[in-house]
């Protein structure tokens, strides 16, 4: 969190998805206590120019590569343990 007036500013908080409120671009983010909550992406570091979360990368080219072999098993009808 980055807006200076909100009560968790400073605290870094798990993502856990994107969603519009009021056709306003939020996070859903998981509290310090452990509950799901909802932010205004303006309202953390995650925005952009245009208050839009920016693109990013999700997974790593390795990531890409381990999850196109383990797809391409489950399709071949393998369980995907590789044994």
């Amino acid at each position: 969190m980055t807006a200076p007036v909100h009560p968790l500013c400073g605290v870094r908080l798990v993502i856990e998805g994107r969603r519009r409120v009021r056709g306003v671009p939020c996070l859903i983010v998981r509290l310090p206590d452990g509950t799901p909550g909802t932010v205004a992406v303006s309202a953390t570091s995650a925005s952009g120019a245009d208050g839009e979360a920016p693109a990013g990368t999700l997974l790593s080219i390795d990531g890409v590569r381990r999850l196109r072999r383990m797809l391409s098993v489950r399709a071949a009808g393998g369980d995907g343990s590789g044994t």
